[in-house]
């Protein structure tokens, strides 16, 4: 099981430009790749995707494969890359797509899932050439309504095939879903496989204390995902309610979780690298000022891998 980052960035790519580096942290927005056994899981499709699908597609992974593609939420910067991914443009790739029914969808009386209606609408004309109905690849959704603790039990066989409970059901994988704060709602996903566990609860306002519900689902993660847009001056003025939290609330709950790394995750458009450091080290400290020394803690990087093969 390994778990690559392609986009740590929120609410809008930050490319680096005179005076502005994002090289460091990177300024593509939120994508995670996990690989789990013969499981393929991409944790949301913003623009880091383009750059999945482009590594997927260089190494023969992105051809004939089965993949569960994880959506938190329908904002653009979840979704934007979507329409870039090749991929989905192959017809013998196969995709489950989960997301979360919004308030008021639950019974919209509509034939084809809301998890495929909201993907299709920034697809459809004037805004792309290509419906998301037309993407070669075969799709099937999965809604969810925003509820602690619905699991799904993904089984496969050796070649990856996703399989029924019977003797070909060689591989489990659990994922778990947890509602989170922010405004149009939301979802995070802690995976289980084989022992090791990733939880992803981006675009979650705690709201000052650490989430009781998500303490408990995401107990002694190995790797736990949080949003930390803001600084803590920041939360304090206008960005209250946005939907965001800062460094220090993820690093109270990861203590909270006690997880064994925190990457804190969705940094802000006009943070560079150099701010994105010094949250980093305020981060850090603030995990050392607790006496919390049982996590590795740092601010999400674009490359960065977590294999835990070698670690």
């Amino acid at each position: 099981m390994n778990v690559t980052c392609y986009g740590s960035r929120g609410s809008l790519p930050s490319p680096s430009r005179k005076g502005f580096s994002t090289i460091e942290y990177g300024g593509n927005t939120s994508c995670y790749f996990i690989e789990a056994g013969p499981f393929n899981i991409i944790l949301d499709a913003g623009s880091g995707i383009k750059t999945l699908g482009d590594d997927l597609m260089r190494t023969g992974r992105g051809v004939g494969k089965r993949f569960i593609h994880l959506i938190s939420h329908y904002h653009w910067d979840h979704i934007q890359g979507l329409p870039f991914f090749v991929p989905y443009y192959i017809g013998t790739n196969k995709f489950e797509i989960h997301g979360h029914t919004p308030a008021g969808e639950e019974k919209n009386g509509h034939v084809i899932s809301v998890v495929e209606r909201m993907l299709a609408e920034q697809q459809a004309p004037p805004h792309f050439p290509v419906g998301h109905e037309s993407l070669p690849a075969l799709k099937t959704y999965v809604g969810h309504p925003r509820l602690f603790s619905e699991m799904t039990i993904f089984r496969a066989d050796d070649a990856g095939n996703l399989v029924d409970a019977g003797p070909e059901a060689k591989h489990f994988m659990k994922i778990t879903t947890i509602p989170l704060n922010h405004p149009d709602g939301g979802l995070g996903y802690r995976i289980d496989y084989d022992g090791h566990s990733v939880a992803y609860c981006t675009d979650n306002e705690p709201l000052r204390h650490p989430n009781a519900q998500i303490n408990k689902i995401c107990k002694d993660v190995d790797i736990l995902i949080l949003d930390g847009q803001y600084t803590e001056e920041q939360l304090m003025g206008p960005t209250q309610c946005f939907g965001h939290g800062t460094p220090r609330s993820c690093v109270e709950q990861a203590k909270a979780c006690n997880a064994k790394n925190l990457w804190i995750h969705h940094h802000d458009i006009p943070s560079d690298d150099d701010k994105l450091y010094q949250m980093e080290l305020t981060a850090q400290k603030y995990a050392r000022d607790m006496g919390f020394y049982d996590c590795l803690i740092g601010l999400a990087r674009e490359g960065w891998v977590y294999d835990f093969k070698c670690s």
